[in-house]
């Protein structure tokens, strides 16, 4: 069975049904307190369970949560507790850049092990360092096939790859290939008196329509700030493609602002009415996870 969450439900039915797995009967609700109850209604004694929940907004609620559906099924005696995270909370915490900083993406790997998970399945993390945190299985999924195959029937003629920031170019060059593409990266550089980093783009992009690609868009200053340095210096059509849709705070308004003609992103994290855009695209990810659960549960 498949036991989800509340943060993320759609994709959760949409898991279920290509899976052919049954969304397991759960009872979650709040105390007048806020306090979480979940209650699992349904004999899993000896099975393996599939946990899902996206870590999104708001993230630490939906991880309380998490732990207390883990919790709940442990003591259920299942065969296996697999969790399924299309979106991992406080990823980007994944070493201390200051003395007083918490791990937070070591500290969310603990306490899901301590809740009780046997293996976990994770997209497009932040870091590859964040698998180390793991002591359990943990699979690490990425669906540059779905960014590559939407760019590929666009037929987009006289293209280029650009990563938006040099963190991101391992990203581009990974979809250059599936594309064969070039692919180049906007570098950030700081004038020793200018807090605000300049972008910088070295390579020629006149006349050339550009794929952007990277891993999520959080607020949007990094990708619009690319997108209108690109513009400016000649380039045609701006397509982005991020597997996360955080889309926090001013995201909206930028993106919307932004000299880009199309955004395309998954539903790892689900768009609210209020942050569509006519420009945005959004992939479901449930065939990418789909395989994955129908090999854990042969």
């Amino acid at each position: 069975m498949i036991f989800s969450g509340r943060s993320n439900i759609k994709l959760a039915e949409e898991l279920a049904r290509a899976t052919g797995l049954a969304l397991g009967n759960i009872v979650i609700e709040k105390f007048s307190d806020g306090e979480i109850y979940v209650r699992i209604k349904e004999d899993v004694k000896d099975q393996v369970i599939f946990v899902f929940q996206s870590l999104c907004y708001p993230a630490s609620e939906n991880l309380i949560e998490l732990l207390i559906i883990i919790d709940a099924l442990k003591r259920l005696s299942p065969k296996k507790i697999v969790a399924i995270l299309p979106f991992y909370a406080y990823r980007r915490q994944e070493r201390v850049l200051e003395k007083g900083e918490s791990i937070t993406a070591s500290l969310v790997a603990k306490l899901l092990e301590t809740a009780g998970i046997d293996e976990a399945v994770l997209v497009d993390i932040h870091s590859d360092k964040i698998l180390d945190f793991f002591t359990v299985p943990v699979i690490s999924l990425e669906v540059f096939d779905l960014f590559a195959d939407y760019f590929t029937k666009l037929k987009i003629d006289n293209a280029l790859v650009v990563s938006p920031d040099h963190g991101a170019l391992a990203d581009a060059q990974r979809l250059a290939g599936k594309l064969n593409l070039r692919a180049v990266s906007i570098v950030k550089k700081r004038d020793i008196h200018d807090a605000v980093a300049l972008m910088v783009l070295e390579d020629d992009v006149t006349g050339k329509n550009i794929f952007m690609i990277d891993d999520e868009i959080d607020t949007a200053g990094t990708i619009s700030r690319a997108a209108e340095l690109l513009k400016s210096k000649g380039a045609g059509d701006i397509y982005i493609g991020c597997t996360h849709s955080i889309f926090s705070g001013p995201a909206i308004e930028r993106l919307t602002q932004a000299p880009i003609k199309q955004i395309i992103t998954t539903n790892t994290i689900p768009v609210p009415e209020s942050k569509m855009m006519d420009k945005l695209s959004v992939l479901s990810i449930a065939p990418v996870l789909a395989r994955v659960i129908n090999e854990m549960k042969k």
